[in-house]
């Protein structure tokens, strides 16, 4: 019984990975109206939370507060994205000619007489792929706002009635306390990792942007967004978030001073709000293993791409609660976290 168990399981793990990849299309929409969602009830509890005298926001105002909120910022930063995309198209010719320049001028230091052409040295930078599958991404979601707006849309709307149907599902359920107790826990600490990544994402992309535009970096205002949005891929996403707009500084001036200076404070702007903010804002919420968030980036990449390594930190934490809640699969929720320890509100769990 014990093997036809453990292989039945095995299957619906395959059957589910196997629904996830031909479902990509359908699914990755639906799971960023999620994070939209959640974002709208993060904002909203935020701004009901705002002391005005001696009283708050009403509920209902904040969440139109943060409804609109959510437009304006996705409006702005739509604009932002088509405004920047014609400007670099036409300063490409000026970034190729200060890129040729350069070369020439790293080759004479290091006594190459022969020096290869631009062409050349493209070719030997193999970025096609990661180039292809952020295009397709971003084309795939543009294509998709109409269904993700909907998404969110009826999210807001069913949202008051998920508990309640919920609680009549599981009525007479000896499990009843203990899905609650999962639910609320995959909550709570969802909304903490968004909330937190969110802000420390805004103050390093803030942070970015100032030294971009003292500088002289072009598009300052696009590479800020592009350097908030790629801190939430872990640690890889931070490392390409230092290295696009310092390669855009390199082929924008004819000199290394600026391509320095913008690097070096790059880095440690990513050192100092990653290494010690972040982790003083994030505290234990989450508890994974380091090896852990980068196996499931990995992963979770392989099977939604750009849009998994976004979604590869919450899903892990959604499955590391789960795992906890039984004692069969206790065992691996142990091994994602990151000291072995399963905090006290983990500890009900569903007995076989």
């Amino acid at each position: 019984m014990g093997v036809l168990s453990y292989a039945g399981g095995l299957g619906l793990i395959s059957l589910t990975v196997y629904i996830m990849v031909i479902g990509r299309d359908l699914m990755v929409p639906f799971m960023i109206s999620i994070v939209i969602w959640y974002l709208i009830n993060i904002l909203s509890d935020y701004y009901h939370k705002i002391p005005i005298g001696k009283w708050h926001i009403p509920k209902a105002v904040s969440y139109i507060a943060s409804l609109l909120t959510i437009i304006l910022i996705l409006n702005f930063l739509i604009g932002m994205i088509s405004s920047n995309i014609v400007e670099v198209r036409e300063a490409a010719p000026v970034y190729q000619e200060n890129f040729i320049k350069l070369t020439a001028k790293v080759f004479a230091l290091v006594g190459i007489k022969e020096e290869p052409n631009f062409a050349q040295l493209i070719h030997q930078v193999n970025l096609t792929p990661f180039i292809t599958n952020l295009a397709g991404t971003l084309a795939s979601l543009a294509g998709s706002a109409s269904l993700i707006l909907i998404y969110v849309l009826f999210l807001m709307l069913e949202q008051k009635y998920f508990n309640v149907k919920l609680s009549r599902l599981l009525e007479g359920s000896q499990h009843r306390e203990t899905v609650f107790n999962i639910l609320e826990h995959i909550s709570r600490d969802v909304k903490t990792y968004i909330g937190v990544k969110t802000f420390v994402s805004a103050l390093t992309g803030g942070a970015c942007y100032i030294v971009l535009v003292t500088v002289g970096v072009n598009n300052a205002s696009f590479w800020a967004f592009f350097i908030f949005l790629l801190n939430f891929i872990p640690t890889v996403g931070s490392m390409l978030a230092v290295l696009f707009p310092a390669l855009l500084s390199l082929v924008q001036f004819d000199t290394f001073t600026p391509f320095l200076i913008v690097i070096s404070s790059l880095v440690g702007i990513q050192l100092i709000i990653g290494n010690i903010l972040e982790p003083k804002l994030m505290g234990s919420s989450l508890n994974l293993s380091p090896l852990v968030v980068m196996l499931s980036l990995a992963v979770w990449g392989s099977i939604w791409g750009i849009a998994g390594m976004f979604l590869s930190v919450p899903f892990t934490v959604i499955l590391m609660i789960i795992f906890s809640q039984f004692p069969k699969t206790k065992p691996i929720a142990i091994l994602l976290s990151q000291d072995g320890n399963i905090r006290p509100r983990d500890s009900v769990m569903v007995k076989d």
